[in-house]
C-alpha cells in the first residue's frame, strides 16, 4: 500500500498557509496545518500594490513553510499564489523574491483555481452532483460538477477582502449582481443555471458561518466536513452575523472571522437566490486538495476515498497482517440482499474493526466510537459517521444498546443493521483471535430458520463456548430461531 508525504504552500489573499499530507495518494490526511495572516489582498482595495511591510512579511512566511516542508522531507512540495498575487500590480516582484529564496511560485489564473476548488470537492465526493463554491479573499469561483467531473467555471471578483461591493445591498440585489459578473465574465448562457442540486461551500468564512449554524442549532457534532445546512439558514442567522457582540459572547467565531462574516453570509444568500439550491453542503477540501487530485493517475482517482483512508488505516493500526477486505467478503453472505451504500459502510467498518486494539478493554468502545465520528474520513455524512461507529461499538463493546448521541445522528434502521455487522465481526474475531486466519476454512449462513457456522481444514479446531455464544447473537439479531456450529 503506497504511502505518500506532499505539501502544498498556498498563498491566498487573507492568508499564506503550508498543509502537509500524508498516507494514501486517493485520500491524503493532513498532518501539518500552519498559516500566517499576511492580508495580501489588502491591497486589493487599496492602490493595487503589496506595500513592502507585507511583501516582507509573505516572504518570511514562505521561507519558512519551505524549510519546514524540507524539513518534514516531503516527497512534493507545490507553492501557489491565487487572486491577490496575480491582481497586484507588483505581484511579481513577490514570485521573483521568492525565486531567488530558492522557492517557485506558480501564480494561478482563475480557471486553474476554480479547477482545483472542483477537483477539491471532488477528492472528497467522488459522485457530487452539484455546484462548488470557494471564496477566497479577493475572488468567488463557482464550478458544475457531475459524474466525477467538472463542468462550467468561473472566477469572479468577489472576496471576503471585497465588502464594500456588497454593503447595503439586498439578496435579491446580490443575486442580480452574481447574474450580471458571470453574463460579463462568460457571455449569457455559458454558465448554465440548473436549481435544486447541492452547493457546496469552500473557504473559511463560510467555514465559520456553518460552525455558527452548528452552534445555533445545537448539532452534537463539531466536524464541519460534509455538514448539511437548509437553503435558508444565511437569511435566517443575518440578524445574528450582523451583531458583533452577539457573535463574541458566542465562542464559536474567532475574532479575525467576525468582520468578514456579514459579507460572507449576503454572498451566500445571493448565491440560494441564484441556485436555489437544495443544500447548502460544508466541505473542508479545497483548492490543495485538489491540486493533489490532479496528480493522481485515472486509476487512483477511480478508487472510493473512504475505503482507500480505511484500508490505510487499518493496515497501520491492525496488530496482524491486514485482513479487512477479507473479513468483509466473509460475513457478507449474512447481508446479500443489502444496497450498495450499506455494503460500503459495512466495509469500512470491516476495514478498522481491529484499530484500537492498543487500548484498554475497557475503552476499546469509547475510542472505537471516537475514530469513527472525529475521524478525518473522506466522503461521508453525519449520518454515515453513526453508522460506522456504531458498528465498530458493537465489536467491542458486545451489546446492542448504543450511546444516545448516535441516534441523534442517524435513523434507526440504519443503527440497528450495523449493530448486526458489529456482531458478525465480533464473531469472526474470537474466531481466529482476530488473525484472518480461519476466514478461508470457514464459512456463516443461514437456511431461514438455522444461522450456521461451517468450519473445515484447521478451522475445525477453533470451536469453542465463546464462539458458540456469539454465533448466537448474531443469530438472534438476525432472527434465526437457533445456531449450529458444523465442522
Amino acid at each position: 500500500m503506497r504511502a505518500v508525504r506532499q505539501a502544498v504552500i498556498d498563498i491566498g489573499s487573507n492568508t499564506v498557509r503550508l498543509v502537509v499530507y500524508a498516507g494514501s495518494p486517493r485520500a491524503p490526511l493532513p498532518i501539518y496545518n500552519e498559516k500566517s495572516r499576511v492580508k495580501l489582498g489588502a491591497c486589493l482595495a487599496g492602490d493595487g500594490e503589496i506595500d513592502k511591510a507585507t511583501m516582507k512579511k509573505a516572504l518570511a512566511a514562505l521561507a519558512r513553510f519551505e524549510t519546514l516542508a524540507r524539513t518534514m522531507k516531503v516527497d512534493s512540495l507545490r507553492v501557489v499564489a491565487t487572486a491577490a498575487t496575480r491582481e497586484a500590480k507588483n505581484g511579481q516582484e513577490l514570485v521573483e523574491k521568492a525565486a531567488a529564496l530558492g522557492i517557485n511560485v506558480d501564480v494561478l489564473d482563475g480557471d486553474a483555481e476554480a479547477t482545483a476548488a472542483g477537483y477539491g470537492v471532488l477528492s472528497d465526493n467522488p459522485f457530487a452532483n452539484g455546484y462548488v463554491g470557494d471564496l477566497g479573499g479577493g475572488s468567488l469561483e463557482l464550478i458544475r460538477i457531475a459524474d466525477g467531473t467538472l463542468g462550467a467555471r468561473v472566477s469572479l471578483p468577489l472576496g471576503t477582502l471585497r465588502h464594500d461591493i456588497l454593503t447595503g445591498k439586498s439578496s435579491k440585489q446580490i443575486t442580480q449582481m452574481l447574474r450580471d459578473d458571470i453574463a460579463k465574465t462568460m457571455g449569457q448562457s455559458a454558465f448554465p443555471i440548473e436549481t435544486g442540486l447541492p452547493f457546496y461551500m469552500i473557504g473559511g468564512s463560510w467555514r465559520t458561518f456553518a460552525r455558527l449554524h452548528m452552534h445555533e442549532t445545537g448539532y452534537p457534532l463539531t466536524i464541519l466536513s460534509n455538514y448539511e445546512i437548509p437553503p435558508e439558514a444565511p437569511e435566517l442567522l443575518t440578524p445574528l452575523v450582523q451583531d458583533k457582540d452577539a457573535l463574541t459572547r458566542s465562542n464559536v467565531v474567532a475574532a479575525g472571522r467576525i468582520s468578514a462574516l456579514p459579507s460572507a453570509t449576503a454572498l451566500l444568500s445571493g448565491i440560494v437566490g441564484l441556485l436555489m439550491p437544495s443544500k447548502l453542503v460544508t466541505s473542508i477540501y479545497g483548492l490543495r486538495e485538489g491540486l493533489l487530485y490532479e496528480q493522481l493517475t485515472a486509476e487512483e482517482r477511480s478508487q472510493d476515498p473512504l475505503i482507500a483512508a480505511a484500508r490505510f488505516e487499518g493496515a497501520r493500526l491492525g496488530r496482524f497482517p491486514f485482513h479487512g477486505d477479507a473479513l468483509a467478503e466473509w460475513i457478507a453472505p449474512v447481508f446479500a440482499g443489502q444496497g450498495a451504500q450499506d455494503a460500503r459502510l459495512c466495509r469500512v467498518a470491516c476495514l478498522l474493526s481491529d484499530s484500537v486494539w492498543n487500548v484498554n478493554p475497557e475503552y476499546r468502545a469509547d475510542h472505537a466510537l471516537d475514530l469513527a465520528l472525529d475521524g478525518s474520513w473522506p466522503g461521508v455524512s453525519a449520518s454515515d459517521r453513526a453508522v460506522i461507529a456504531a458498528a465498530l461499538w458493537t465489536v467491542h463493546a458486545g451489546k446492542r444498546t448504543l450511546p444516545e448521541m448516535l441516534t441523534a445522528l442517524a435513523k434507526p434502521g440504519a443503527l440497528a443493521q450495523a449493530v448486526i455487522w458489529g456482531l458478525a465481526i465480533r464473531l469472526a474475531h474470537r474466531l481466529d483471535g482476530g488473525t484472518g486466519g480461519a476466514l478461508p476454512d470457514s464459512r456463516i449462513d443461514g437456511d431461514g430458520a438455522t444461522l450456521r457456522l461451517h468450519l473445515s481444514g484447521s478451522a475445525v479446531r477453533l470451536q469453542s463456548n465463546s464462539v458458540a455464544r456469539r454465533l448466537q447473537a448474531l443469530g438472534e439479531a438476525l432472527g434465526y430461531a437457533q445456531t449450529e456450529i458444523m465442522g
